[in-house]
């Protein structure tokens, strides 16, 4: 960016194959379908529910077409560290939905209201956290830290406004 307080000398310029860019691009993708798919099978596993497991696989990729979506409506190309963000994100937000599933199960001496309540205000918690220390990495960073801050910042702000929500109507509806 030309941002640093020195001269550089470029000694040396490679150019990678498109092919090879679209290899990392394909595994970067099945690595967060396999990460995703084995996420759902743990979740299945702890709580023995397919419909919560199931609501939270949905929760999750629908958290990626938001995001996808989101950059093909302003004409940005992902690239390596955006996706990062992408992956970055998923595994926030699964963080999160483990957290109201938690909640969910509590005992139920208070309501199912009362639970998702707590469940919502930690995650709002977790996501100021969140955004507080990605906003330094898109403000210093140069090139790849703003990608991945970028799109981390878009995807937890779709998954806190849009995602959890859902996601917990979903998990107050299947408990109920």
């Amino acid at each position: 960016t030309g941002s640093l307080p020195y001269k550089l000398t470029i000694v040396k310029l490679d150019t990678i194959s498109p092919n090879l860019g679209e290899e990392f691009i394909y595994l970067l993708l099945l690595a967060g379908a396999s990460a995703i798919l084995a996420v759902g099978i743990i979740v299945f596993a702890r709580y023995r529910k397919i419909k919560a497991s199931l609501a939270l696989l949905f929760t999750s990729f629908s958290e990626v077409f938001i995001i996808l979506g989101f950059a093909a409506l302003v004409g940005w190309n992902l690239d390596l560290p955006s996706i990062a963000g992408i992956l970055a994100t998923i595994g926030t937000g699964v963080d999160q939905q483990i957290i109201i599933l938690d909640e969910a199960r509590r005992a139920r001496t208070a309501s199912m209201r009362e639970r998702m309540k707590r469940a919502i205000f930690v995650v709002m918690s977790a996501y100021a956290t969140a955004l507080v220390s990605l906003l330094p990495l898109y403000w210093a960073g140069a090139g790849l830290f703003k990608g991945f801050a970028i799109t981390t910042i878009i995807g937890i702000t779709a998954g806190v406004l849009i995602s959890r929500p859902a996601f917990a109507e979903m998990i107050r509806k299947i408990e109920e």
